[in-house]
């Protein structure tokens, strides 16, 4: 089975930067998380963790979350 990404897109570097360290927090792992400007991707491994991380996203400012394979 292949991993999903979820990527949020947030209006301020800021908020992504701000959704990094609660990821961070959550024991998401600093591999799995990459913060390109006002985008983060994170590579999630389960259904319940992708719902977890773009729930995160949500709270800290994401305008949306979108999903993909890896």
């Amino acid at each position: 089975m292949r991993n999903r990404k979820v990527t949020g897109i947030f209006e301020r570097r800021g908020d992504a930067e701000k959704v990094k360290e609660e990821l961070l927090e959550a024991g998401v792992a600093l591999h799995r998380i990459v913060v390109s400007d006002k985008i983060v991707a994170v590579v999630a491994r389960s259904p319940v963790d992708r719902e977890h991380i773009a729930r995160l996203m949500l709270e800290c400012g994401a305008r949306e979350t979108l999903e993909s394979r890896t």
